[in-house]
């Protein structure tokens, strides 16, 4: 039967690349047993305390506690079918490279399968844990473009593709039928609104200063790393488009006003549930909440800027990665099958999470819930570059203070009092949106220059 293995923390004292060093003298003090390290016939192996460790078990690493009744699933339809045993070894999020990496050196509970996040892929591949896949490891007309490239780095299959979060639009239905087709119709909603629909206190409001959920206002056009997310050449930032989108951003800002400060995105949904908001974005980590909710809301992709500016959504993939140090890289790769492909159907109701395999829509509680694959589909990930691992928190930073930044009028007017006073509303506007663009024009350039002096190294 399965087993659940807790893995407790330690502090590394060397970093993960010696780590990989170390564990090549592993491999050659153990050449013996590598010669057949592929092969599932294989019976025992010593561990470090003398006992004989039955090799027809498999360990299984991972640090989202959220799906382990899945897990608990497989393990048991697996052993089943293959007369081998998978032992869980739930592990914290902390060091997880590392700690994977030092179980390859120690020979203890070593992974066989791991769970990861696709952004660490480099990471993983660069320090020898991923096992490039052969050709037609999984099918890949099953699943998404961006869940594929989720598991590409540098041209090789190197994972199987799992399960997804991104962002959607949520509606009131009550009021609204179907989703707006961008930010502008909702801009020009809000202007003519006269407050006719009973309950609704904000016509748009959602959680702006985390960068997940306004990462869409940009994502069209924001290209670190290209489609894979693996090329360090490509650092395209602050294109005319990106500036554009950003300046549509602070717009929105300035016709749509609430303070973000006050907003916190599990109270914010809260809300649009009670029906005081007519439109929010909110996150797959709420697919319990709206579940559970009898509320009449739609769900939708993130609708375009305007006319010309398209938006895109920000999504995270998580893949089954297969360990080349393990005990069977073989009967590895079937288990990161099972988990990723074969029994997929009931991991929504175990987990509450959407797998990247498309599903029947009939497993959802909600028929909505079917546009949120529409809206994965529409998504991009994060780069999968090393180096570029403070891209969030630059990225972050450079929409907060778009957002919070306050546009003035007399900006760069030296005699104020005598200018204003004879320019038209016209000329007033036409100010402030160059003050606008100015500001998009230097945040996303010193993101830029970041990028640029991060992936040089």
């Amino acid at each position: 039967m399965y087993r659940i293995w807790k893995k407790g923390l330690f502090i590394m004292t060397a970093c993960l690349m010696m780590s990989v060093t170390a564990c090549g003298k592993e491999e050659d003090k153990d050449s013996k047993t590598d010669e057949n390290k592929t092969s599932q016939t294989e019976e025992k192996m010593e561990t470090e305390d003398g006992n004989l460790e039955d090799l027809g078990s498999l360990n299984l690493w991972y640090a989202d506690n959220a799906i382990t009744p899945y897990l608990e699933q497989v393990a048991v339809m697996f052993e089943e079918e293959n007369q081998v045993s998978v032992n869980l070894v739930p592990t914290s999020s902390i060091d997880y490279l590392e700690m994977i990496n030092q179980s390859n050196i120690d020979g203890v509970q070593r992974a066989d399968v791991f769970l990861l996040n696709s952004e660490s892929l480099e990471k993983a591949y660069l320090a020898g844990l991923a096992l490039e896949l052969k050709e037609g490891a999984y099918e890949e007309g099953i699943y998404p473009e961006l869940a594929v490239n989720s598991t590409v780095y540098q041209g090789k299959t190197i994972a199987y593709p799992f399960y997804f979060e991104t962002e959607f639009l949520l509606y009131n239905k009550n009021f609204v039928e179907t989703a707006p087709a961008s930010f502008q119709e909702i801009i020009e909603f809000a202007q003519s609104y006269e407050g006719t629909y009973e309950g609704v206190e904000s016509i748009l409001k959602w959680d702006v200063l985390d960068l997940f959920y306004s990462y869409g206002f940009i994502g069209e056009y924001f290209n670190l790393g290209g489609v894979y997310g693996d090329d360090s050449s490509i650092i395209d930032l602050d294109n005319e488009s990106v500036i554009n989108s950003l300046t549509f951003f602070k717009q929105l800002n300035q016709s749509l006003y609430f303070d973000v400060s006050e907003v916190e995105y599990n109270a914010m949904l809260s809300e649009f549930l009670e029906g005081k908001i007519l439109y929010t974005i909110a996150g797959t980590q709420s697919l319990a909440t709206l579940a559970a909710s009898e509320f009449n809301y739609g769900i939708a992709p993130l609708p375009d800027l305007n006319d010309t500016l398209k938006s895109k959504g920000l999504a995270s993939n998580y893949v089954a990665v297969v360990n080349p140090y393990g005990a069977s890289t073989d009967m590895a790769q079937k288990l990161a099958k099972n988990l990723t492909d074969d029994n997929t159907d009931s991991f929504y109701e175990m987990t509450g999470k959407l797998p990247c395999k498309v599903q029947d829509n009939s497993i959802y509680p909600n028929p909505e819930f079917a546009h949120i694959i529409d809206a994965y589909q529409k998504s991009v990930q994060l780069p999968k570059l090393m180096n570029a691992s403070n891209f969030w928190v630059e990225t972050e930073v450079m929409l907060n203070n778009i957002w919070k930044t306050e546009m003035r009028e007399e900006e760069g007017i030296s005699d104020s009092s005598q200018e204003l006073e004879g320019d038209t509303d016209e000329v007033r506007k036409q100010r402030v949106e160059q003050q606008m663009r100015e500001l998009a024009t230097r945040e996303v350039t010193r993101v830029q220059e970041q990028m640029e002096l991060q992936l040089s190294k």
